[in-house]
């Protein structure tokens, strides 16, 4: 074999093995991407949004687990970082698809995208899907990110619009596209059959005061538990297992009370000392506090669940030591107009079976259940002083918990149910799952909610900018007789 034949050889090989190698190290880097961690906005690049939201339960959705529904596949919380054996940490789902703001907005992020459309040779003979996810590997996407540079980045960024300090004129107008259409369909949606009994979505309606605002919650809002001798319960054998007295006899008065959101933006926040300091201390659902004490505190007085947690599967409700201390809270939706039998016998998740299962398991654990009056009072508060239809759907435990907590204390600060300057797509701090829809409301009147509690607040924006904190007065120490009702 001669010299230049075996020359020649050698550098088809190298050339072959050139090419190869390219393609393997292109391939590994869109596997890279898909599979690293926080990779939603790459796997969006590269699929688009519709293709991740179609593989993700949407909020009125979810998997009933206690009523022969398929259990869906998730991540095992007892290996993420931080967590007590037994703590459950699947998300509750939520509408997860990128939000849109204004119209203008949408026009201003569509003409930055077209300049900073890559050009050239490669660009336009490589497909699509190649060039975004090249762009995102390679585009310079800072950590935590949400979802590309454009769309809800616009909104939640230290300059968006929702402005430093929340604007207590927000209404549905000012979602984008996305959730507006949401929160459009869940205002003409009635699965509660909700009945309109007060002057609710008059425009020209006077605008009560912070003051009178609060009157109107203490004098009208009753935070009633259930007991024995309610029927339907007094004839059923396990009426026994339920608290003889209300929440608000056995509970407080406490002087200083924490509600600790489970919102995105406490991460990085260092209240935990602060919210630790207070008497009392409220939290939500599954939201933990080991591994996150810096941030959001360790004491927990009450745990306020909704029957979901309760009923999943997911959440090891029954036997995670998440739910063992300090005294448990649970609430269920029940149609608008139903008594107490009405709403036994057609409960959104089986909350009373759950009940039942955890007192046989936890005899000595103060555990009370909301009457579902007190849920419809509330939401009733919020429609009377909007100018719009609000969702007819139960409040969020977010606002429940805070008026819970305003009948049993002094006063109360609610931490990062207005955000700060940390406001975040995050949806928990405990989590890593963006939406908008966490914030600005989908299936709860989340917006409006906010609405009423940044005009409630007696506390200076500038806590609200910096701590997420606002400050409520508890029942017992507001003087209503000179206020307008």
């Amino acid at each position: 074999m001669d010299r230049v034949s075996l020359l020649w050889r050698l550098r088809r090989r190298a050339r072959r093995g050139a090419i190869c190698m390219a393609f393997f190290c292109i391939s590994m880097a869109l596997l890279y991407a898909i599979c690293a961690e926080n990779s939603v906005p790459v796997t969006d690049a590269i699929f688009g949004v519709r293709a991740r939201t179609r593989a993700q339960p949407r909020a009125h959705s979810v998997i009933k687990v206690l009523r022969g529904g398929a259990k869906p596949m998730y991540i095992d919380p007892q290996k993420l970082p931080g967590v007590v054996p037994g703590d459950p940490r699947r998300p509750i789902p939520v509408l997860s698809s990128p939000n849109r703001t204004h119209e203008a907005v949408e026009s201003a992020s569509k003409r930055k995208t077209r300049d900073r459309e890559p050009s050239g040779f490669f660009t336009r003979m490589l497909p699509r899907p190649f060039t975004r996810a090249l762009e995102t590997l390679f585009g310079g996407r800072r950590k935590g990110e949400p979802s590309g540079r454009g769309g809800d980045a616009e909104f939640f960024g230290p300059h968006g619009l929702l402005g430093e300090v929340w604007d207590d004129e927000m209404s549905s107008s000012m979602l984008g596209n996305r959730l507006r259409k949401v929160v459009q369909n869940y205002q003409a949606m009635n699965k509660y059959g909700v009945e309109l009994s007060g002057p609710g979505a008059v425009p020209s309606r006077r605008k009560l005061s912070g003051h009178e605002l609060l009157c109107q919650l203490k004098d009208k809002v009753e935070v009633a538990t259930l007991t024995p001798e309610l029927p339907p319960f007094s004839s059923l054998p396990w009426a026994a297992q339920l608290p003889s007295q209300p929440l608000t006899s056995d509970l407080g008065p406490y002087r200083s009370c924490a509600v600790v959101s489970s919102a995105g933006s406490l991460r990085n926040s260092g209240l935990g000392r602060e919210i630790d300091s207070h008497e009392a201390v409220l939290r939500f659902n599954a939201a933990p506090t080991t591994g996150y004490e810096k941030d959001v505190g360790a004491k927990t007085t009450i745990r306020l669940i909704n029957s979901q947690v309760m009923a999943s599967d997911d959440h090891r409700f029954l036997s995670s030591s998440l739910y063992s201390s300090g005294a448990l809270v649970a609430w269920d939706p029940a149609p608008f107009s139903a008594d107490l039998t009405q709403w036994f016998n057609r409960t959104d998740y089986p909350i009373f079976t759950q009940y039942q299962r955890y007192r046989r398991l936890h005899p000595l654990q103060p555990f009370y259940i909301l009457h579902p009056r007190f849920e419809w009072q509330v939401w009733q508060r919020i429609q009377d002083n909007m100018a719009e239809p609000i969702q007819k759907n139960p409040p969020s435990s977010g606002l429940l918990g805070t008026v819970l907590m305003m009948s049993l204390c002094e006063v109360v600060h609610v931490y990062e149910f207005l955000p700060s300057r940390r406001k975040t797509e995050l949806c928990h701090y405990y989590q890593r799952f963006f939406d908008a829809a966490c914030t600005l409301g989908a299936y709860h009147p989340l917006l409006y909610e906010k609405n009423l509690v940044k005009r409630m607040n007696q506390g200076a924006d500038r806590d609200i900018y910096n701590h997420g904190r606002v400050t409520l007065p508890g029942f017992s120490k507001l003087n209503c007789s000179q206020a307008e009702r």
